[in-house]
């Protein structure tokens, strides 16, 4: 299946999601903050990266800016996860190829997610 990157600083989060697409037969990498998920980027080249919006050192619009703007990495697909008092606009999607989900969401949501993501990035 597909590498997928999680990047959030709550452990509960990542551990949650790891779980739910792990069972789904991904190989899942993981990533605390945004500046240990460029490294990670980087050095691994996900197919998809799931990506929490508030986080310390590099937050998760930062990490979206320098990886969309980087030539090796623009065409990874993006899905934030944000909390229901964060605005974005749905048009972000559209301009970028980045998704999102508010938290906390079902698996089932997750997954669905998930996988049209996986497409749209084939």
């Amino acid at each position: 299946m597909a590498r997928i990157l999680i990047v959030d600083d709550d452990p509960v989060v990542v551990r949650l999601v790891q779980e739910v697409l792990t069972n789904e037969g991904h190989e899942v990498a993981t990533a605390s903050d945004g500046l240990d998920a460029m490294v990670r980027v980087q050095k691994d080249l996900p197919d998809l990266i799931v990506l929490d919006v508030m986080m310390p050192e590099l937050n998760g619009f930062d990490v979206c800016h320098k990886i969309k703007f980087n030539d090796q990495t623009k065409h990874v697909p993006i899905l934030l996860l944000t909390s229901r008092d964060q605005d974005l606009d749905p048009r972000l999607g559209k301009v970028m190829g980045i998704d999102y989900l508010h938290k906390p969401c079902s698996a089932r949501d997750l997954v669905v997610r998930v996988k049209a993501l996986l497409r749209s990035g084939e």
